[in-house]
This record gives structure tokens, C-alpha cells and sequence, in this order.
């Protein structure tokens, strides 16, 4: 799993994980204040909340430290949905979900540098959360999540954790493994 790392590197890189999920909460909280009339996503909202859901080593290990008992005796939710999805469509590990999930349904905005290096902005959103509104297009950058600087920090606080050759763990894999 991980490298030999010591454990206060460990626990300083499970520290800045959830100072990093705070800072998104609390701009993605205003991001869905600011299109709250628009936004759709809420308890029992799951469309997102997909099969095959790989993590950071990082952020599986804050899974694995908050949810041992879930892990150990429970089992992941059914093919087709994420694998911790309950049945009344909630997330089982709400407070430690993955940066992915903290900013689902919220309209994003992606640069893409084509091969001639002409950068281009992309913007995307929940199809749920598309009928109603302006066009994506027409809102304000600053209502739109931008992907990549967040991501970049969850990246180097996962090689911290794991080193440089970390690998991406399927959620799943996360449940122990239980003879039927």
C-alpha cells in the first residue's frame, strides 16, 4: 500500500488532506450558495455517485482511518453504484468522501491546450443542473469550479503520503474480502 514513510510523514500528509477538503467545502459551498436556485444535487441525489470510483492513496487512507468497522464488517453497495452508496442514496462516508465527490453537480470549468498549444476553456455540469438558468457559458468564472489547482495540491500531498509512484485504489478494494 504505502511506501516506507514514517508515520509522523503519515499523519502530516492525512492533516494537509483535510485542511485541503475543508478549503473545497467551503468554496464549493459558495459556488452551490451562489447557484442554489439552479443546483439540484442534495440527499438521495446519487446520478454521480458512479461505479469503479478510483482515490489517492492519501484519501483512501483517511477512508480506512475514520470507517474500520464499516470496512472490516459491512460490504460495498451493489455493482453499478458507488461502493459506499446506501441504500436510501446517501454517502456512508459523507465527512471523509474524496475530493471528486466535493464538487459534484457544480458547473466546472476546464482549460485544454489543443496540439498547436492554443489553450481553450471547457465548461461542464450535472445534466440536472443544466434546465435551469443561464447558459454554463454565461456564468461568472467565479461560479464555476475551476479544475486543476486543487487537484495539483491533492496530488502533492498524495506522493508526501505515498511517494512519487503511488497508484490510484479503487474504492471497492477498500471493503475487506469475505468468503461468501
Amino acid at each position: 500500500m504505502r511506501s516506507a514513510r514514517t508515520e509522523e510523514q503519515a499523519r502530516a500528509a492525512l492533516e494537509a488532506l483535510r485542511d485541503l477538503h475543508l478549503e473545497i467545502d467551503r468554496e464549493a459551498k459558495r459556488i452551490a450558495e451562489a447557484l442554489k436556485d439552479r443546483l439540484r444535487c442534495g440527499r438521495g441525489c446519487a446520478d454521480c455517485c458512479a461505479d469503479d470510483l478510483t482515490v489517492t492513496a492519501v484519501e483512501a487512507e483517511r477512508i480506512r482511518v475514520a470507517h474500520p468497522e464499516l470496512l472490516s464488517k459491512g460490504s460495498p453497495g451493489p455493482p453499478g453504484a458507488c461502493a459506499f452508496l446506501a441504500p436510501d442514496g446517501s454517502c456512508r462516508i459523507y465527512e471523509d468522501r474524496p475530493l471528486v465527490c466535493r464538487t459534484q453537480g457544480l458547473p466546472l470549468r476546464v482549460f485544454h491546450e489543443d496540439d498547436d498549444g492554443e489553450v481553450t476553456e471547457r465548461r461542464d455540469i450535472c445534466p440536472l443542473n443544466h434546465r435551469d438558468g443561464a447558459p454554463i457559458a454565461n456564468l461568472e468564472e467565479s461560479d464555476c469550479w475551476l479544475v486543476g489547482p486543487h487537484e495539483l495540491r491533492l496530488l502533492t500531498i498524495d506522493e508526501a503520503f505515498a511517494g512519487p509512484e503511488a497508484v490510484r485504489i479503487p474504492l471497492r478494494s477498500l471493503f475487506a474480502k469475505r468468503a461468501e
